[in-house]
C-alpha cells in the first residue's frame, strides 16, 4: 500500500484507511472499520489518534506475530503442519487459513 499511495499521490489519512480495507474480505474489513483509529476525526481527541499510521499499527496488533521482529522456528512449522494433518480442510476459506499460517 505504501508504494501505491506514493505512486498515486494519496496523502490524506482518511483516504489511505478507506483504500486499505479494499484488499481484505468483508469480515476483516468490518473488524478494521470498527477500530477507534478508523473513525472520522474527532476534535476532542488528539489528531494523531486518527492517523493512518496509528490505525495501521492497531490493525497489525490484531495479528500476533505480524511484526518484523518475530522469528519462527521449525517447531512452529511442525505444529502448523500437524494441525493441518488432523484437520479435514473442506472449504477454500479453511485452506486460505492454513496457507496464511504456513507462510507467516
Amino acid at each position: 500500500l505504501k508504494f501505491l499511495f506514493a505512486s498515486c499521490g494519496v496523502t490524506e489519512n482518511a483516504k489511505k484507511k478507506a483504500l486499505g480495507i479494499c484488499y481484505v474480505d468483508y469480515n476483516t474489513s468490518e473488524q478494521w472499520l470498527s477500530i477507534l483509529e478508523y473513525q472520522p476525526y474527532d476534535a476532542s481527541q488528539p489528531a494523531l489518534l486518527y492517523s493512518y499510521d496509528n490505525w495501521k499499527r492497531t490493525v497489525i496488533s490484531l495479528y500476533p506475530g505480524a511484526n518484523a521482529a518475530t522469528k519462527y522456528s521449525m517447531a512452529d512449522l511442525d505444529q502448523i503442519m500437524g494441525e493441518a494433518t488432523c484437520t479435514n480442510i473442506k472449504t477454500i476459506g479453511q485452506f486460505a487459513d492454513y496457507y496464511r499460517k504456513f507462510y507467516q
